[in-house]
């Protein structure tokens, strides 16, 4: 199990002998600087007919404007089921469908034709696992107190699970990249912890969690493994391949919130 977060590395160490701890794995990636690249972000989520592409792209390393916005795309979700929606172009470089139904267990392609080129991805839907709550825990550090929330689930065994969380504290989301499988708590309730910067009591704390597949999890840790790096930036492969940027990802959707008490 693996929790990713730039913020919490220096905490997690020192807190490495109170709680379960695992080592980190460093997924290989390939430097690719250079020429300007398509950055494709897409989701299908359980339950849905409204799904978002986004279509930008890259910039070169000095400039700072916004990213320019790719909106001549061509943009098709299909699944293993046999449906298929051509998404429409409903703002800058945004795409969406209108109804196409997110099921778990299907498998979805994506197919964007943009330029003369086609870029193409699959992402399967994991089993949803339930988001039973968030469970608080304070740790006393010296003189200072740590807060963090453990997300209370029990995932089934024998069965890989990937997670990925969107936190929030009192409205605001923190931009942190939240991770964690279940290595070490398959099938056993989660003792894993969420570290979201400084939590006060009387914090709200909301928390998304989405089950993702093996090939996203692995894009996304590779995302934050090159974060802060002094080397130059890395541009690790998604489900795209080499392509493009970005990635695609088929996923379930829970939530809940705690406030966290005095």
């Amino acid at each position: 199990m693996f929790t990713i977060m730039k913020k919490a590395r220096f905490i997690w160490t020192i807190l490495s002998a109170l709680l379960i701890v695992s080592c980190e794995k460093v997924i290989d990636v390939d430097l690719n600087d250079g020429n300007q690249q398509v950055v494709i972000e897409g989701f299908v989520t359980k339950g849905e007919t409204v799904h978002t592409v986004k279509i930008t792209k890259t910039l070169n390393f000095d400039e700072s404007v916004a990213f320019p916005t790719v909106d001549n795309a061509v943009v098709v979700i299909s699944d293993n089921a046999g449906n298929s929606e051509t998404l429409s172009l409903v703002a800058p470089g945004t795409y969406k469908t209108s109804n196409l139904l997110g099921v778990e267990g299907r498998t979805y392609t994506i197919t964007v034709s943009v330029e003369g080129k086609t870029y193409t991805a699959q992402s399967t839907m994991p089993t949803e696992v339930v988001l039973n709550g968030l469970d608080v825990i304070v740790i006393p550090f010296g003189l200072d107190t740590i807060r963090a929330v453990i997300p209370n689930r029990i995932d089934e065994a024998g069965i890989a699970n990937y997670y990925q969380y969107d936190f929030f504290v009192n409205g605001e989301q923190d931009k942190g990249v939240y991770l964690q499988d279940d290595q070490f708590s398959d099938g056993v309730q989660n003792q894993q912890p969420l570290f979201g910067g400084e939590l006060l009591p009387n914090d709200t704390v909301r928390v998304i969690m989405y089950c993702i597949d093996k090939p996203v999890y692995k894009y996304l840790f590779s995302i934050d493994a090159n974060t802060g790096s002094t080397a130059a930036p890395a541009n690790p492969d998604s489900n795209f391949g080499k392509s493009c940027l970005g990635y695609f990802s088929a996923r379930t959707q829970k939530e809940q919130s705690v406030v966290i008490p005095q």
